[in-house]
């Protein structure tokens, strides 16, 4: 991970509006690129962030769909959290997970099977504020996405 004299002014920057279109328009190009040079064993976001990497069923495809998600680990796996950057709208994988939650996740060189649970109540809560203490933008997130309750997912091994 990066330095906490670089990672701040990063998180500062995607807690803002522009920020958050920045990124999300160029941190997908990043990370497969950075998939592609490291022969698929890191991603540019955990450089900044945890992250790994959900590989799970398009539910109108079928196919395989890989993505970087930022991470906090918990007691039977990974939370992940579906803001969208603040979007309106939820983002497809978490539609894909709702459909199949059966899934696999690709941390530290390893693929593990995983089963996902959208969290809800104060559980939810709990964890979302895990995320909101590991960067800023995830309160900014919450105000911008409107009526929409971001959600909020546990990535369990099988």
């Amino acid at each position: 991970m990066l330095p906490d004299l670089i990672q701040q002014p990063l998180a500062r920057f995607a807690a803002t509006r522009t920020g958050a279109r920045v990124y999300r328009a160029v941190l997908p190009r990043l990370d497969r690129a950075t998939k592609r040079l490291t022969g698929g064993t890191h991603t540019f976001t955990e450089f900044v962030l945890p992250t790994l990497v959900l590989v799970s069923t398009g539910r109108r495809s079928g196919m395989e769909r890989r993505q970087p998600l930022i991470h906090q680990p918990v007691d039977t796996g990974w939370a992940v959290v579906g803001s969208n950057w603040g979007q309106a709208q939820h983002p497809a994988w978490t539609h894909n997970l709702l459909a199949d939650p059966t899934a696999r996740v690709e941390i530290d060189g390893e693929e593990v099977p995983v089963t996902a649970r959208l969290t809800q109540g104060e559980e939810r809560e709990t964890l979302y504020a895990m995320f909101e203490r590991l960067s800023p933008n995830y309160r900014e997130y919450r105000d911008w996405s409107g009526d929409r309750e971001i959600r909020v997912f546990v990535l369990e091994r099988r």
